[in-house]
């Protein structure tokens, strides 16, 4: 097997010494920006303009998942995921690149700042409370992220894998809790640099390895035929799987908050679209870089271990500390953004609607920066978790998102007839129907607990709102009488 330390030299450290250095520049610089109001820590004052926003989209649609755990599939599964994953990816991103961004940031109104505030806007404040879950499912997701990163500074260096658990750790911890989404957007335009030029020489190293594209395909159809083929080493119930996680941008709070940092709808269309293409040849690249190394290091401990000996052995100096800096980036970026919205989804809306309505504008931000630091330190703990690859850490949380929250969010963009009591009925069961299908009847018939629960929330909330549209429309009339303001 590789040898990581032997070909990680001086040039490599170098590269990723100034990766460190410059993110916790970042933090420092905009600390003070950062620090006048909660909206200018959690959504940069509304003020992200489109070069920003191209590196704000790459952070949202691609953290180190992205890298090694498409990387992971290519390996095990082959290339059918491009069909199941990549392919459903791209076509459930075209609508929030051109129309959902753009109406979350010109028609919701400035008071809706996080995700729960969106949903209680569409419904109620119940409903809104009970979207609080989403940001605990990240969290857990992001231990999977970390430890990724904490993986390859163990293999590359030799240190302990708890201790550059904490440096990692406490590096995003410090430049979030600092800076908030300033800090974020910088650094998400940094990340973006990085991993387009790592992947451009990733993606020359392998073909410069093997010859030719066709003599990697050979060599592929060779060792495993099924990588090559339509289903690859997927069953049905894993490939709708997939495609189904793929949605889960829909109820990624990192989304929404990012749409409400832009400057307007005009400049989200246009640098989401251009992530949208970036983004799906970088995942192509990450997955033939697993789908190369299934041939080069077939005999790799995991798939991660081979992903990443594939990389070494390919790159040249210096540009194997750029391939292991774009997986940082891409897991300090998408980690510092799950913290910042989750200690404020906590505190704001929590803390504050919930136990404290009067709390002050500068309690909601000090008591964000706190809760920060504090689920910092339990997504270092929380990284043992996933301990074993994080191919399917996505699959699991992600599913369990979109089964839950996706038809509330979508019926609240676009269905007529949304009332509060539907998109709370349909909330609450989501996350019971989940709990059972997956813990207490083990998804039976080989159905994936995300499909199932998709299938029957859609059910239950489309007849939730029919049933309760009619009262809801009379007491809707009778405030705007009483009233005389209009509604959304």
């Amino acid at each position: 097997m590789i040898d990581f330390k032997e070909l990680w030299g001086i040039a490599d450290w170098v590269i990723l010494g100034l990766y460190f250095v410059g993110i916790m520049s970042v933090g420092f610089f905009m600390h003070r920006k950062a620090s006048k109001n909660f909206k200018s820590f959690f959504v940069a004052g509304r003020r992200l303009t489109i070069p920003v926003l191209i590196g704000v989209a790459a952070a949202v649609w691609h953290d180190s998942w992205s890298i090694v755990g498409i990387g992971e599939l290519g390996a095990t599964v082959g290339l059918s995921i491009i069909l199941f994953y990549i392919v459903p990816c791209a076509v459930l991103r075209l609508p929030l690149a051109l129309w959902i961004g753009p109406i979350t940031r010109e028609k919701l109104p400035d008071w809706v700042i996080t995700l729960p505030d969106m949903i209680r806007f569409f419904y109620n404040k119940t409903s809104g409370v009970l979207s609080s879950v989403v940001p605990m499912a990240s969290i857990l997701y992001c231990c999977a992220l970390l430890f990724a990163a904490e993986e390859v500074l163990h293999l590359v260096s030799g240190v302990p894998i708890w201790l550059t658990m904490i440096i990692a750790g406490f590096a995003v911890i410090l430049y979030t809790s600092m800076a908030g989404m300033w800090a974020l957007a910088v650094t998400d335009l940094i990340q973006f640099a990085i991993l387009t030029v790592s992947a451009g020489a990733v993606i020359l190293g392998i073909f410069v390895e093997f010859g030719s594209g066709e003599a990697l395909w050979e060599a592929v159809r060779a060792s495993d035929p099924a990588k090559l083929s339509l289903t690859g080493n997927l069953t049905a119930g894993s490939a709708f799987g997939y495609v189904l996680s793929a949605a889960a941008m829909y109820v990624n709070a990192q989304s929404y908050q990012r749409f409400g940092a832009a400057k307007g709808g005009g400049e989200i269309k246009v640098s989401y679209f251009i992530m949208l293409i970036l983004g799906t040849m970088f995942s192509v690249v990450m997955l033939l870089t697993g789908v190369a190394s299934s041939v080069l290091h077939a005999d790799a401990a995991t798939a991660s271990e081979g992903f990443w000996a594939t990389a070494f052995e390919v790159l040249p100096p210096g540009a194997r500390g750029l391939f292991v800096a774009a997986l940082i980036a891409a897991v300090m970026s998408t980690v510092s953004a799950d913290l910042l919205f989750t200690g404020g989804i906590l505190v704001k809306n929590i803390a504050k609607e919930i136990f404290k309505p009067d709390m002050s504008d500068q309690t909601v931000l000090k008591g964000s920066k706190i809760i920060i630091v504090v689920l910092g330190i339990f997504i270092i703990a929380g990284t043992y978790l996933w301990r074993n690859g994080i191919g399917n850490a996505w699959s699991i949380i992600g599913g369990f998102q979109v089964a839950v929250f996706f038809v509330p969010i979508l019926g609240g963009f676009f269905f007529k007839k949304k009332t509060p009591v539907g998109g709370t009925i349909a909330i609450v069961f989501g996350i019971c129907f989940y709990a059972l299908w997956q813990f207490v009847l083990g998804s039976p018939y080989g159905i994936p607990s995300s499909v199932a629960t998709w299938i029957a929330g859609g059910i239950v909330y489309i007849i939730a709102c029919l049933v309760t549209y009619k009262s809801y429309a009379n007491s809707e009339a009778m405030k705007l009488k009483e009233e005389g303001r209009d509604t959304l």
